[in-house]
């Protein structure tokens, strides 16, 4: 158990400093702004930790102002209704106009002392309340003559009306039948509750309610609606009459008497607060969470650009500082790479006194001894080398060796030797390109012409063995390279790769890569082992001639490191020697 915990420590700890190698090779500037960026996380954090600190102490103080608010309207319109029940307790308790609605005038005349009382009193109520469109007794006594105002017939009222009243038994009901209008209605029956002497129905202006929720409608809305949801008053005028839950289907919410929640309509997310009134009706108040948090979101905005400007301002001094230092780091890092590509003969300008000039005084130092060592080491060994391989292509006479191969050619001529005078010729051939004169440069051409004297030299020796195949961009044959690169593979192929009787094939391809030129030498030999191959590059007498490593060492001395050998070799598969130099002209 102990070991698995102490490699998942260490697997942890791995992970981390792989991880960590990104940070490491980022720029010097990159790393400070990534410092700074890091830093401003905490302040961020604080802003957003006040902005939902702030957020929920004004939804909850918005929630105790609605309370608050809900309750003082309800207060207000229940004492309203209730000022207008005891104005109906006035009729509703009148002996009087009770025994004016019950008496039979059929054979009596005084039912003009009924209309005076009742008209004088209706009138005297209807001048105190102003808010009172009209008071209507609905009677069932046809002997009582109907004036359409203050006396009608029962059956004129709707049935609707005339339901609620008797069902109330005597109590107040309120109703909207017409929009601006609330209806009350009370079944007079104040000394018999089973047979009622008439209907009392007073017409109110909603402007009496709507008054007393007018002032309460900054940021939020607020609905007196009736039993079925039907408005009675709002602020909003399209709503009055309509139901309120055509617009926010809330009717589920609001079967209890009270209470409060959230919830999204058209997409909007909205508080909802209510209570019910004593007569039946309901209190709403509804504020859109936007408006509630309109003041806080200001003020947040306000603090994020204040924040971002300050970001931009300390991004923009941290770029600009970290530009300047590293100005003078990227300046010596050129001075640096230009030493890296071999050129030694750098002066870095003074950079100050600090740290980095102290460095780029050192660099300049540096710079100087070893342009001295390379005059003294590097530039004698090239030299060193150039006059080992000049020494190994003069060993040879030229003019002697011509003079002799011509004369053994004749010789053999003379006595019938074919063959001898057709490889004297070749090998003739092979040596003054070879030679050129003791020029170390020769054409693309000539050096694979070179190798073609060179195979009908070895084609004389091994009759039907050597199977050549050529893959030549003859675009090539016009660019210069060093002499005697491919003859030793060749060679090598030849002395070492023949397995059997069936003999070889050697296919030799020339083709340009971008800007090089690309030598392929390949062969079904018997191939070479690995580690053969590495051997050859570290031996320069492994292979007969020059050898892969001195080839090598020519290209790359010429050319540079980037140019040289490559060889791939599978034993009893064959090997696949490539060459690249670069295109140049001679």
């Amino acid at each position: 158990m102990n070991i698995e915990k102490t490699n998942s420590k260490l697997r942890f700890w791995r992970v981390l400093v792989h991880k960590s190698k990104w940070i490491t090779n980022l720029k010097l500037r990159n790393k400070f702004i990534l410092i700074f960026l890091i830093s401003i996380i905490p302040f961020f954090g604080l802003i957003y930790y006040s902005y939902t600190s702030t957020r929920d102490q004004i939804t909850e103080q918005t929630y105790a102002s609605l309370s608050g608010t809900l309750n003082q309207i309800n207060t207000n319109i229940e004492n309203r209704l209730d000022y207008y029940h005891q104005l109906s307790n006035i009729l509703y308790m009148n002996s009087q106009l009770r025994n004016y609605l019950s008496n039979n005038y059929e054979q009596a005349f005084f039912y003009l002392d009924a209309f005076e009382y009742i008209n004088r009193t209706f009138t005297e109520m209807l001048t105190l309340n102003t808010n009172v469109q009209g008071i209507t007794i609905y009677t069932d006594n046809k002997t009582l003559y109907s004036d359409g105002e203050y006396i009608r017939y029962t059956e004129e009222l709707p049935v609707a009306l005339r339901q609620l009243a008797i069902e109330a038994a005597g109590d107040t009901v309120y109703a909207q039948t017409d929009q601006g209008t609330i209806t009350l209605v009370r079944s007079l029956s104040y000394f018999s509750l089973t047979h009622p002497y008439g209907i009392l129905v007073i017409q109110i202006s909603d402007a009496e309610v709507y008054s007393l929720i007018e002032k309460e409608n900054n940021n939020k809305s607020v609905y007196i609606i009736d039993q079925n949801g039907r408005v009675i008053t709002s602020i909003d005028n399209n709503l009055s009459s309509q139901n309120l839950y055509d617009t926010f289907p809330i009717q589920e919410e609001l079967k209890s008497n009270f209470g409060k929640f959230d919830k999204q309509v058209n997409g909007e997310d909205r508080f909802f607060t209510y209570k019910k009134l004593n007569n039946g009706w309901k209190t709403v108040i509804t504020v859109p969470y936007d408006e509630l948090l309109a003041n806080t979101n200001k003020a947040t905005t306000r603090i994020l650009w204040i924040s971002m400007i300050a970001l931009a301002a300390s991004m923009l001094l941290i770029y600009v500082t970290t530009k300047v230092i590293t100005k003078r780091i990227e300046k010596l890092l050129f001075h640096i790479r230009k030493v890296e590509r071999g050129d030694f003969q750098v002066s870095v300008e003074p950079m100050g006194h600090d740290e980095i000039g102290q460095l780029s005084f050192a660099f300049n130092k540096m710079a100087s001894e070893i342009q001295d060592l390379i005059e003294d080491v590097y530039v004698k060994e090239i030299s060193m080398k150039e006059a080992e391989l000049t020494t190994l292509q003069a060993q040879i006479n030229p003019h002697f060796l011509y003079n002799t191969l011509a004369s053994i050619s004749s010789l053999a001529l003379k006595e019938g030797g074919t063959q001898v005078y057709q490889m004297v010729n070749h090998l003739a051939k092979y040596y003054r390109i070879s030679l050129n004169k003791g020029k170390r440069i020769i054409l693309v051409n000539q050096e694979i012409l070179l190798v073609k004297n060179y195979i009908s030299i070895q084609e004389i020796r091994f009759r039907g063995m050597l199977h050549m195949h050529y893959d030549l961009d003859e675009e090539m044959f016009k660019y210069s390279t060093i002499k005697l690169i491919l003859q030793p593979f060749i060679e090598n192929c030849i002395n070492h790769a023949i397995c059997d009787e069936s003999g070889i094939n050697i296919i030799v391809k020339l083709r340009a890569d971008g800007e090089d030129i690309v030598f392929q030498i390949i062969d079904d030999g018997a191939g070479m082992s690995q580690g053969n191959v590495e051997n050859a590059f570290l031996n320069a007498n492994n292979l007969s001639g020059y050898g892969i490593k001195n080839v090598n060492d020519r290209i790359q001395l010429m050319y540079g490191e980037q140019y040289g050998v490559d060889v791939f070799s599978r034993i009893g598969i064959g090997t696949s020697v490539t060459l690249r130099i670069p295109k140049r002209y001679s």
